[in-house]
C-alpha cells in the first residue's frame, strides 16, 4: 500500500488539510487519518488534486504547432477554414510510426501538465491513397500505444466521417478520414473494444456526415452505453449549411433526432441560440470547451454562463494542441467572457465564497471531463476512485505566498506547468519532480518526424 501525506487535498469542491491518501491496486482505498503502522510518503508543501481529464484531443495536430501563425499569401484574412488546409498537409503526410511518435509527444506534454486521461477524437484512419491497412485499426492502435507508453489513460473516440459537406464528396485532402459507410465505423468500434481499447463514438459533425449515419451511430452508442462526442456549431458556416440541408440549426437537429442526453458531448458549441442552450441543458448534456484552440482559430466564445445555468456540464479539451495547458483553458473560459461582457467573475456561483469560481473551473477540468468520457472512476479523490493524482508545489514562483484559502484560486488563475511536480496515473507515478522518464526519447523521435515533414535542421 502506498500512503501519500500532502499539505492538503482538493476534491469535489473542498479543500481538506491533515489527511492522507492510501492507494492499493491502482485505486484509492482511504482518505483521512494516515493508517497506523504503514510507511507514509510525506509530500511537504504539496497540494494534491485529482488528475486532470482532457475531453477532446487530436493528437496528430501537435505536428503543426507554430506553422499556421501567419497570413497565407493572397488571402485577405485567415480563419478556421484556411488553418484547416494547412492541417490537412500533416494529416496526409504522416505514416503509422510517425503518427505514434507525434501522439506520444502530445501525450507526454499532457502528463507533464497534470492530465491523466484523454479522449482522443480520432479521425486519421486510412492510408493517404484511400486504401486500407492490413490491420484496419493500425493508426488507432498506434495512438493507443503512444498513450500507454506515456502512462495516461485513453478513451478512443472513433470518428465517423463521410463527406466534405452536404451533397459533396470528400476532397483528396480528407480521404484518410473517410469510411465507406456507417457500418465500417461501427465495425472498427467493435474490433477496438474486443482488443481491450476503451472506446466511444464520434460522428464528426453535421457537415461531415449525412443524417442516416449520425442516427445509426447514436443508436449504437445508446445501445452499448458509450460516450457520444460530436463537433457542434464551431463555425457560423456550419450552421448555415445545416439550415440549408435540414432546415434546422445543429443542436435543433440533434434534439429533434433524440440524440441529446447525459452521454452526449457537444465539442465547442460556440454559436448557439437560446433554444439550443436550453436543449443542451434539459438533456444534461456535456459541452467540451477548448478555449486555447478557439482563441487561436478565431472561432468565438463558448456561452458558458448560459450553458451552466441551463444545466449543461462543462469539460475542457486541448483540441489542436497549439498549447497543452489545461489550467489556462480553465481560466480562459472565464477570461473570454470577461472580455466579451466587460465584467469580472462572470462564472462565479451565486452565494459562493472566495474560492467558488476557481472550484467551479477546476471541477470542470476534472469531474466534468470524467463525466464527458464516461469515466466515473476518475476526476475525484475518494475511496474507490482511480488513483489519478497531481501534486502541486505550493512554493512554485507562479503561486507562492498564498494562504490555504487561496491555494486553489492561485492555482487556477496563475498556476504554470512548473507547479506540477508529480503525477500518478492509477497509482503509478509517471511524472516525478517535474520529469517524465521518456522525455528524451520522445522529443528525439518527434524531432525526427518534424525534420522529415517540414525540413530544417
Amino acid at each position: 500500500m502506498l500512503v501519500l501525506q500532502p499539505e492538503a487535498i482538493w476534491s469535489e469542491g473542498r479543500l481538506q488539510t491533515g489527511v492522507a491518501v492510501a492507494i492499493e491496486g491502482g485505486r484509492i482505498v482511504h482518505v483521512g487519518a494516515p493508517p497506523a503502522g504503514g510507511p507514509v510518503v510525506e509530500l511537504r508543501r504539496r497540494l494534491l488534486i485529482p488528475g486532470l481529464v482532457n475531453a477532446h484531443s487530436h493528437a496528430f495536430q501537435r505536428a503543426i504547432r507554430g506553422r499556421t501563425e501567419s497570413r497565407q499569401p493572397g488571402r485577405e484574412s485567415d480563419d478556421f477554414w484556411s488553418w484547416r488546409e494547412q492541417m490537412y498537409r500533416a494529416a496526409l503526410e504522416l505514416g503509422p510510426e510517425e503518427v505514434e511518435a507525434v501522439s506520444r509527444m502530445a501525450f507526454l506534454e499532457m502528463a507533464l501538465a497534470g492530465i491523466t486521461a484523454v479522449g482522443e477524437f480520432h479521425y486519421l484512419h486510412h492510408p493517404a491513397d484511400g486504401g486500407r491497412y492490413a490491420d484496419p485499426d493500425e493508426l488507432a492502435l498506434r495512438v493507443c500505444a503512444a498513450a500507454e507508453a506515456v502512462g495516461i489513460d485513453l478513451v478512443l473516440l472513433r470518428v465517423g466521417y463521410a463527406r466534405a459537406g452536404a451533397g459533396q464528396p470528400p476532397t483528396p485532402w480528407q480521404i484518410r478520414f473517410v469510411d465507406r459507410d456507417a457500418e465500417e465505423t461501427l465495425s472498427a468500434v467493435e474490433r477496438l473494444a474486443s482488443r481491450g481499447v476503451r472506446v466511444g463514438l464520434a460522428p464528426h459533425s453535421v457537415r461531415a456526415l449525412p443524417l442516416p449515419w449520425i442516427r445509426e451511430m447514436a443508436d449504437y452508442a445508446r445501445e452499448k452505453g458509450l460516450p457520444l462526442h460530436m463537433h457542434v456549431s464551431e463555425q457560423p458556416r456550419e450552421i448555415e449549411e445545416c439550415l440549408a440541408e435540414h432546415g434546422l440549426r445543429p443542436v435543433e437537429l440533434l434534439e429533434r433526432e433524440g440524440i441529446l442526453d447525459a452521454r452526449f458531448t457537444a465539442v465547442h458549441a460556440i454559436h448557439l441560440n437560446e433554444r439550443e442552450i436550453e436543449a443542451l441543458g434539459r438533456a444534461e448534456a456535456n459541452v467540451c470547451a477548448c478555449p486555447t484552440t478557439e482563441r487561436n482559430l478565431g472561432d468565438g466564445i463558448v456561452p458558458a454562463l448560459e450553458l451552466q445555468q441551463a444545466g449543461a456540464s462543462i469539460a475542457f479539451g486541448t483540441d489542436s494542441q497549439v498549447e497543452i495547458a489545461p489550467l489556462q483553458d480553465a481560466r480562459c473560459l472565464e477570461y473570454h467572457l470577461r472580455l466579451d461582457r466587460l465584467q469580472r467573475a462572470v462564472l462565479h456561483p451565486a452565494g459562493g465564497g472566495a474560492s467558488a469560481l476557481a472550484d467551479r473551473l477546476l471541477r470542470s477540468a476534472t469531474e466534468g471531463g470524467a463525466r464527458s468520457l464516461g469515466l466515473s472512476e476518475k476526476g475525484r479523490i475518494a475511496p474507490g476512485a482511480d488513483a489519478d493524482l497531481v501534486a502541486v508545489d505550493l512554493d512554485d514562483p507562479s503561486i507562492c505566498g498564498a494562504e490555504a484559502e487561496t491555494w486553489v484560486p492561485n492555482l487556477v488563475f496563475s498556476g504554470e506547468r512548473t507547479a506540477i511536480r508529480d503525477v500518478w496515473a492509477r497509482g503509478r507515478r509517471i511524472v516525478e519532480d517535474g520529469r517524465h522518464p521518456k522525455t528524451e526519447e520522445t522529443v528525439a523521435d518527434f524531432a525526427r518526424v518534424m525534420r522529415r515533414l517540414w525540413g530544417g535542421a
